[in-house]
């Protein structure tokens, strides 16, 4: 198929298809002078586009491929496992960030009631 079936199949730009062969994450064949795109091409672009939905970068994504043809999946496993630490902290953050938020609009309120009280 042609890029612009893979791009209905997927969900991906046209450019952004292009984008990821550039970076080396897509590698694609030809016939002639049209990129010719296989199921295998299909998946691996859905993946790339899941990843992204998940905060991963292009830039951290082709580091994890580097020159292989393929990636190599426990090294994705791991840097999944250190994403979700990442995002468990910051969880962690805002959850206190809610907590101190939360106290100083209780500070807020009790010097407001004090403001009135002395009208």
């Amino acid at each position: 198929m042609f890029i612009n079936e893979a791009s209905k199949q997927t969900g991906a730009t046209q450019r952004a298809i292009r984008l990821y062969e550039s970076l080396g994450l897509l590698r694609v064949s030809r016939s002639g002078k049209y990129r010719v795109y296989t199921q295998e091409n299909i998946n691996l672009i859905k993946i790339i586009k899941e990843a992204q939905s998940l905060g991963i970068s292009l830039t951290e994504l082709a580091k994890l491929k580097g020159k292989q043809d393929d990636f190599d999946w426990k090294l994705v496993s791991d840097f999944l496992i250190q994403k979700q630490q990442v995002v468990e902290q910051n969880v962690k953050e805002l959850e206190l960030q809610i907590q101190r938020i939360k106290s100083y609009r209780i500070s807020i309120d009790k010097c407001v009631q004090e403001l009135d009280s002395d009208l």
